[in-house]
């Protein structure tokens, strides 16, 4: 999977945010610029994935 610094610059989560606003992201790609980075074993993108899935469970 690609790191978010090897996407385009404007289909990175938070240059996309900051050009078009919440409404033009999905939700994992506003979870992930709200998190700004992964960690060592976990990139910032399957971390935001995570996170929505874990909301939509317990909806």
């Amino acid at each position: 999977m690609k790191t978010i610094k090897d996407m385009p610059e404007h289909s990175r989560p938070r240059e996309k945010l900051r050009e078009k606003g919440t409404p033009a992201l999905t939700d994992e790609e506003l979870v992930a610029a709200i998190l700004g980075r992964g960690m060592t074993n976990i990139d910032v993108r399957t971390m935001a994935r995570q996170v929505v899935n874990l909301v939509r469970e317990h909806r």
